[in-house]
């Protein structure tokens, strides 16, 4: 399922650290891990707030942008934000607030 009619809940993501995503890129695909699901302070949104930070290749940083997120539950769109890069992975934050 594509999580475009409503918004992402913190209940898929809480207690998920390490899950792995595939994520398209062109002709390719690439894998980003969960490595932090945080709450944040509660802003009224329906799903609730929160903060997620991916880790993927070093080799293969993705710029800042939507991109579709799968794994054996289904398709979820996430905007993401390259926050750094170092020799061990590229890291990417996405918040819902």
């Amino acid at each position: 399922m594509t999580e475009t009619s409503r918004g992402l809940d913190w209940s898929e993501f809480a207690g998920r650290e390490g899950k792995t995503y595939r994520v398209p890129v062109g002709d390719a695909e690439t894998e980003l891990r969960l490595e932090k699901a945080q709450t944040l302070s509660d802003s009224g949104r329906e799903g609730g707030s929160f903060r997620l930070e991916f880790v993927g290749p070093a080799a293969a940083l993705l710029t800042q942008g939507i991109y579709r997120f799968s794994d054996e539950e289904g398709e979820r769109e996430i905007f993401i934000v390259p926050i750094a890069h170092t020799p061990e992975g590229a890291r990417y934050e996405a918040i819902f607030y």
